[in-house]
């Protein structure tokens, strides 16, 4: 039996000193680092933070490092989980269209109902080519410089 070493994100964000669990900007962050890598870089990581607390004394800076969440998708398994939830909510959008023409009793609204399903559908389309616009959540950011 083999024990897996814990992945851990690593993130330095800064707010104003009385805005409470509200962030202004993240300046450092890290996905996906093995906890032995975060524990023998954690100098570095407080040496970071304490040099964003130095050059702005009145905001409040935090260094967090936590464990990942099983939940939290990075990347490629984002953007494939991202895909088939959007891909259902199309589909059930374009069948809830579909349901509402039978209760248009003279069909004045069919044209607009045929827009917004082709609209639906070109959208359906794009998601399985893959080149439908996404969010890309970071991996890795480092604007710390700026900070500093």
């Amino acid at each position: 039996m083999t024990i897996q070493e814990p992945i851990v994100v690593v993130r330095i964000d800064v707010s104003l000193p009385n805005a409470r669990q509200v962030v202004d900007e993240v300046v450092y962050y890290r996905a996906d680092l093995k906890m032995s890598l975060a524990l023998r870089w954690n100098w570095y990581f407080e040496y970071l933070a304490a040099l964003v607390k130095v050059k702005h004394p009145k905001r409040k800076v935090n260094l967090i490092i936590i464990r990942k969440p099983d939940e939290l998708k990075l990347g490629d398994e984002y953007i494939a989980e991202k895909t088939k939830t959007l891909l259902k909510a199309k589909r059930g959008q374009i069948n809830r269209l579909t349901k509402d023409s039978t209760t248009d009793l003279f069909g004045f609204a069919d044209s607009d109902r045929q827009e917004k399903i082709g609209k639906i559908q070109s959208e359906i389309d794009a998601l399985e080519r893959g080149e439908f616009p996404y969010y890309y959540p970071v991996e890795r950011k480092n604007i710390i410089k700026k900070w500093i």
